[in-house]
This record gives structure tokens, C-alpha cells and sequence, in this order.
């Protein structure tokens, strides 16, 4: 019900268009999101306020997508004038299982903009839209630039993406490399990032001598900011709010009981977006935490550990437990939707989710240094390209094992 009432679209929604083929038409409106650039275009999220056909103004609202073909500078909360082609997405897709037209409705876009070259795109202000948002976005591209200075390129681009959600510069190979040994999670940003950056925060909070409930106090905000620069998809989203779960329950001496900070970040989310029940990350990211709660326990106990067990033998045992869960519950969806196994997914994540884990700890710790002590920063940087040559020969060679992985009706 849910659902249906929010796809019922309010009145003049540009989702209700009637629109055959394409129609030529000039939109004002506010640049909603992080844009993305390549060397053929730059996309985004596009904030519609008027419909203008031959010289007629119509107000709508909704969102479009945005494709602006060239090199263009655009910024969240610009205001613009663009003049394109007004369409209906296509389903290019040649995966049963996955549509492009329900992707974009799920986040509420039911129309793409082409704007060509020659078009004429005006500009008419900067800084319209929220500017919490804004904030996030700023320092999102200041990170960024930190990782662009000091790293490798290659390293700079893969770190932004593990650790800001900016994967436009990822090489496919890199994609490939990961993507065939199960740790594709990684350079998507989701709860295992997500953990990684509340315990980065926490750990320089400390550092710095803040008392402890003021470091779950001030966590919670840059949290919140994370999610927004990273672009607040349902996985990042769940993560941050089940950290904020969490966290609160320390600042009120409460205990908290993981499933039911699962089940109320679900409800968040589906009582704002209903439509994420429908989404592959979404399905993903709860399932797999649920998986790993439920079965790690489980098959740690067929190990049968003694008191006397040494910790490095139950660190092994714990962190074997977690990646087999891990499998166990998400590789039948994965295969669903991907048409692929990956049994290697369950030795790869045992090394290359702690080397990773070092690599975004030594990130934030890079874009600390830089901002107060930048003489320290280079004998980090060079620690993490280090760091990242090994990943990647790792990933790489782990892919090229024998029955590493199955592709399944391709």
C-alpha cells in the first residue's frame, strides 16, 4: 500500500508527462547531487522548477537525469537554464533480472535530459540548494583533492571510491579483479566502509583526548555528513543509521541488540524510499548482516574452541566464520542477479578485507595529516600506495585461480 500511494505522483510531477519519443524542450531547474565527469559528459541529478516550450512556462517539479554531453563545471545547487532532449529512459540492459527504467523510478527520476554540445545551457545562480548537503559535498572534493596530491593516481582513484563513493576513475580490471573474487563490496561504499570510518572517527576522537561521550556525540554529525557526500544509497544509509542506533544507545548507557538497529534502519529507509525493497544493494546489505549475525555464531561453535585457544587461532576462526556467513547468505541472490559464484569470495575476504581496512584507516589518517601536520602526510602516502600495489596484485591473483569463480547462463 505503501508503495502504491508513493508511486501516485503529485500534481505537476514531470514524471506525468505524456511524452512519445522525445521532445525538445528547455528546463529550469537545481543541480541536486554530486555531478559526475567524464571526458564525454557529465551527469547529475537535475531539481525540475519549469517546463519552457516556445517560450511557455510550465511549473513542475521532480526530478530528471541529467546528461550533458562536453566538458561542463557544475556544482551541487546550481541553478540552470538547459535546453535538450526530453525522454522516457531505455532498458539497455541485457540482464533478465535488472531494469534501467525501474532503477532511476526507484529514486524517483522517470525522465532523461540530453543536452548536446550545441545546446545553450544558462546559468543562473549558485548555492541553492540545502546547505548541510552542500557542506558535505565541499569537503567530499576536498578529501578528494587531498588523495589526488599525495597518492598514485590509480591509488587515489580507488581510495576515493572505497572511501567517498567517487568511482568514475576505477579501472575496469580493478572492477573485474574484484568483482570475480567476491570483494566487490569494497569499492562499493557499504556498512563494512561504513564501520571502518565510525571507527576512524572514534579513534582520532580519542586520540585527541575528547571524552568519550562527546565522541559519540560529535561521531553522529559526521556520520550523517559521510552518507550525504557519498551520495546517501540505501547501503550507506542503513550502515550510518544503525551506527547512529548504536551510538546513541552508548551516550544513553543502553545496550543495543543488533537486529533491531537492522529492523529500524530498514524501516526508515522503506518509510522514506518504499522502493528500495526492490533495490539489489538494498536486498544485499540487510541480508548479508543478517546472514553474518545469525550464522557466524553458529559456525564458529563447529570448531568446538577451548578456553585455553589462543587469540590469534579464534581471531582466524571469527574472521573464517564472518566471510563463510557472509557467502552463505548473499551468493544465491548474487547469483540471481549477477549470474556468477564465487567460491573464492570466502579466502579473499579473509585477506583482502583487513588490507583494505588498513588502507581507509591510513586514508583518514592521511587527510588529517594533511590539513594540520602535511610533513607527515608524504611517509603516509607512501604507505598506502604500498599498501594498495599489494591489494591489487592480491585481488588479481586470487581472480586467476582455478574455479575462483562460475558464470552461470552467460
Amino acid at each position: 500500500m505503501h508503495i502504491r500511494n508513493y508511486d501516485l505522483l503529485p500534481p505537476g510531477h514531470i514524471g506525468s508527462l505524456k511524452i512519445k519519443g522525445s521532445l525538445s524542450a528547455r528546463i529550469q531547474g537545481i543541480v541536486d547531487n554530486d555531478p559526475a565527469s567524464t571526458r564525454r559528459k557529465t551527469s547529475f541529478h537535475f531539481q525540475a522548477k519549469k517546463l519552457i516550450i516556445s517560450d511557455k512556462f510550465y511549473p513542475v517539479r521532480g526530478e530528471i537525469l541529467v546528461n550533458a554531453f562536453g566538458r561542463h563545471d557544475f556544482y551541487y545547487g546550481d541553478e540552470l537554464i538547459l535546453e535538450g532532449s526530453l525522454h522516457r529512459p531505455f532498458n539497455f540492459s541485457a540482464n533478465p533480472s535488472f531494469s534501467y527504467p525501474e532503477y532511476l523510478k526507484s529514486q524517483g527520476i522517470y525522465y532523461l535530459l540530453e543536452v548536446g554540445k550545441e545546446r545553450e545551457i544558462i546559468f543562473l545562480g549558485r548555492d541553492k540548494g540545502n546547505l548541510f548537503i552542500s557542506l558535505a559535498f565541499r569537503i567530499k572534493q576536498r578529501l578528494k583533492g587531498i588523495f589526488e596530491k599525495y597518492l598514485q593516481p590509480l591509488n587515489s582513484a580507488v581510495l576515493s571510491a572505497i572511501t567517498l563513493g567517487d568511482r568514475q576513475g576505477l579501472p575496469a580490471q580493478i572492477r573485474e579483479d574484484f568483482t570475480r573474487t567476491g570483494t566487490a563490496h569494497i569499492i562499493a561504499i557499504s556498512g563494512f566502509n561504513v564501520g571502518i570510518v565510525v571507527f576512524t572517527v572514534l579513534f582520532l576522537l580519542k586520540a585527541l583526548r575528547i571524552k568519550r561521550k562527546c565522541r559519540y556525540f560529535l561521531a553522529i554529525p559526521i556520520l550523517f555528513i559521510h552518507m550525504c557526500a557519498v551520495g546517501a544509497q540505501a547501503s550507506v544509509a542503513r550502515a550510518t543509521l544503525m551506527a547512529v542506533v548504536v551510538l546513541i544507545g552508548y551516550l544513553l548507557e543502553r545496550d543495543t541488540d543488533i537486529i533491531n538497529s537492522l529492523s529500524l534502519s530498514a524501516l526508515i529507509i522503506l518509510g522514506y524510499s518504499p522502493r528500495q525493497i526492490f533495490d539489489i544493494g538494498f536486498q544485499l546489505s540487510f541480508i548479508s548482516v543478517l546472514g553474518i549475525v545469525s550464522l557466524s555464531p553458529r559456525i564458529i561453535g563447529w570448531f568446538k574452541l577451548k578456553p585455553k585457544t589462543s587469540p590469534a587461532i579464534r581471531f582466524m576462526v571469527n574472521s573464517l566464520a564472518v566471510s563463510l556467513a557472509a557467502w552463505l547468505s548473499t551468493f544465491w541472490l548474487i547469483l540471481y542477479y549477477f549470474r556468477i559464484i564465487t567460491p573464492v569470495a570466502i579466502l579473499a575476504n579473509l585477506i583482502i578485507v583487513p588490507l583494505v581496512s588498513l588502507v581507509i584507516i591510513l586514508g583518514f589518517t592521511l587527510c588529517v595529516s594533511a590539513l594540520i601536520c602535511p610533513a607527515i602526510a608524504l611517509p603516509i602516502a607512501v604507505t598506502i600506495d604500498f599498501s594498495m600495489l599489494w591489494l591489487f596484485k592480491i585481488a588479481h591473483q586470487l581472480s586467476g585461480l582455478p574455479f575462483s569463480c562460475f558464470y552461470i547462463g552467460m
